[in-house]
């Protein structure tokens, strides 16, 4: 297996995406809407039938999951009530963020939430307990050659 670090995975993408004559921002986007849908997806949502407590009274699961935030070139501070266990507001922010991404800006996806650290490093799910983000990242390749595919 090949290993390449990060400050050399753009300019790869950009070679091989200028070999295939695609549009390079295009494939940026794709890859950005691809890996923070799997990462949104893999947010677990509380299901107390699974904890070792019961869940306090009028609980509804799904915060953790809609309260991913993307941009480009600045980190997000933005948290949300949103508690739909879907994770559609945060996969339809992150579509409409896309829009002004170009190839070779920073793209953030972040989670403000107090308990997001504790749900991606301490197992504090068994729904996600290698995490999200990492569980994501290891997907990353395959996200990579679907966003490809998805602008041809």
């Amino acid at each position: 297996m090949a290993i390449v670090s990060a400050d050399q995975f753009g300019p790869l993408v950009k070679k091989w995406a200028e070999k295939k004559k695609l549009d390079i921002d295009k494939v940026a986007r794709a890859f950005v809407i691809q890996i923070s849908a799997s990462i949104i997806l893999k947010t677990p949502v509380g299901n107390p039938d699974l904890w070792k407590s019961p869940a306090p009274s009028g609980y509804v699961g799904g915060r953790a999951r809609n309260n991913w935030f993307p941009s480009i070139s600045a980190i997000s501070s933005e948290t949300t009530k949103n508690k739909a266990k879907s994770g559609k507001a945060s996969i339809n922010k992150t579509k409409a963020a896309s829009k002004a991404l170009e190839a070779g800006d920073t793209f953030y996806l972040t989670n403000n939430l107090p308990y997001i650290r504790r749900l991606e490093y301490e197992g504090w799910s068994t729904q996600a307990a290698a995490g999200m983000v990492r569980e994501s990242i290891l997907e990353a390749e395959q996200a990579l050659i679907s966003a490809i595919n998805s602008i041809k």
